[in-house]
């Protein structure tokens, strides 16, 4: 029955809702409002790149080596979570054949 019923709705829906919208008319922002709004985010996103852009250019030599060196950790970092992983599943298999 429900099933119906949505059939029903979603049959209503394609093929009258272009005339109720016709006859009722388009409700929403004006193009004035829909403008400024655009322009707001114009001037936002410009303010956004400019900060990010004087960021860049304030970054400094000894920042870029702190962050490579970081990222030569990584392998190794992972490397060391491999063998403890490892190690612990060992160590939990050897515990159980003990039993």
């Amino acid at each position: 029955m429900a099933i119906i019923v949505l059939a029903g709705v979603v049959y209503l829906v394609t093929n009258y809702a272009g005339q109720i919208q016709q006859q009722v008319g388009v409700k929403g922002a004006s193009t004035k409002r829909a403008q400024g709004i655009a322009s707001n985010i114009t001037n936002d996103v410009g303010s956004q790149v400019n900060n990010a852009k004087d960021q860049a250019m304030h970054i400094n030599l000894s920042d870029v080596m702190n962050y490579l060196s970081r990222f030569k950790k990584v392998p190794q970092d992972a490397n060391s979570v491999k063998s403890y992983v490892q190690t612990q599943v060992n160590s939990v298999l050897q515990s159980r054949d003990k039993k």
